[in-house]
């Protein structure tokens, strides 16, 4: 035998022997605990009591131990506030009123110690009870006075593979939706929807910023926008269609001083004059743009109708071609 062992009192034998045979139960209801006096103990079956009982507690479980199915595992936890005293004996008491001493062991000499000692501890004391038949063992909790160890009450904690305690998440943690291992509230649910509500808004709009610059492009052909290439009088320039398959509309545009814009188009017939640069969608199925610019790109602004204010001839300028996609293909 070892050192540290339970055993049934005459008591406790009598009991489930009188149960295993009625079929009935002996409830199990607390487990005491003893400082033998201040000595060691030898359990013995004729006990009916601690040698001096320092404590009794609600037992809070009782499982099959895995490796012998005849064994016990009583299980209780000493509270932090409760001790000043060394444990040396334990006891198992059940039955009527929960007042018959049915188990009874020695325990390594362990102190339990309280704040006001400068430490404290919750203490989860177990014992290791053999008996014939399990059947007949009852555990009886008074959930108002039973208190469980943290490792047992995480054990119960809902999984997805089993049911259980569930945590709930916080509104920033229902927001965050990154815990596995929490459920959510309506009030967290709610803040996530609305999260994500605003989230959709700033991705819609800014698809409709994304869709409306992908809408329209300007080009600077054989130049770039810090350094656009030259239009000259009556050259003509052949862009492929940015948008192939879209109808298109066009802008021709070039630069006087610090100002982009479009000059119109304006025919002199009585001097056969051109002045202007236009651009057109040319070809059956929209595949080019055709700029043609006239004799002058500017003249006259009262005559022409450019933007400008321009008084004098212009032969030659910065240009840039301004493309928007129409909705629907061709």
């Amino acid at each position: 035998m070892s050192n540290y062992y339970t055993i049934l009192t005459n008591l406790g034998a009598a009991l489930h022997a009188n149960a295993q045979v009625m079929q009935t139960t002996v409830p199990w209801t607390h487990m005491c605990l003893g400082d033998g006096a201040g000595a060691p103990v030898v359990p013995v079956q004729t006990q009916t009591a601690l040698k001096r009982e320092v404590h009794r507690l609600p037992i809070t479980d009782i499982a099959q131990h895995p490796d012998n199915p005849n064994w016990l595992i009583v299980e209780a936890v000493v509270p932090s506030d409760v001790g000043g005293w060394t444990v040396r004996e334990t006891a198992i008491y059940g039955g009527a009123n929960g007042a018959q001493c049915i188990a009874v062991g020695n325990y390594p000499e362990t102190y339990k110690p309280v704040l006001a000692e400068g430490a404290a501890r919750e203490m989860v004391m177990r014992m290791v009870v053999e008996i014939s038949s399990t059947a007949t063992v009852k555990l009886t909790i008074d959930p108002a006075v039973a208190i469980a160890s943290r490792a047992w009450v995480e054990s119960l904690v809902a999984s997805p593979q089993k049911r259980g305690l569930v945590k709930l998440a916080t509104v920033d943690e229902s927001v965050e939706g990154v815990r596995p291992d929490v459920a959510v509230t309506p009030e967290g649910l709610g803040a996530a929807l609305a999260a994500l509500a605003e989230v959709d808004g700033r991705l819609a709009e800014r698809v409709a910023t994304l869709d409306s610059e992908l809408d329209s492009v300007i080009l600077y052909p054989n130049g770039t926008a810090a350094a656009p290439a030259n239009a000259v009088a009556q050259a003509r320039y052949v862009i492929p269609n940015p948008f192939p398959g879209f109808h298109v509309i066009c802008l021709a545009e070039i630069k006087i001083g610090n100002n982009w814009g479009g000059t119109n188009w304006h025919f002199d017939g009585a001097n056969n004059t051109s002045y202007g640069i236009n651009a057109e969608v040319f070809g059956t199925a929209a595949e080019n743009i055709v700029v043609q610019v006239g004799k002058y790109l500017l003249g006259n602004s009262i005559n022409g109708g450019d933007p400008f204010g321009n008084v004098s001839l212009v032969t030659t300028a910065p240009w840039r071609l301004v493309v928007k996609k129409m909705k629907g293909a061709m």
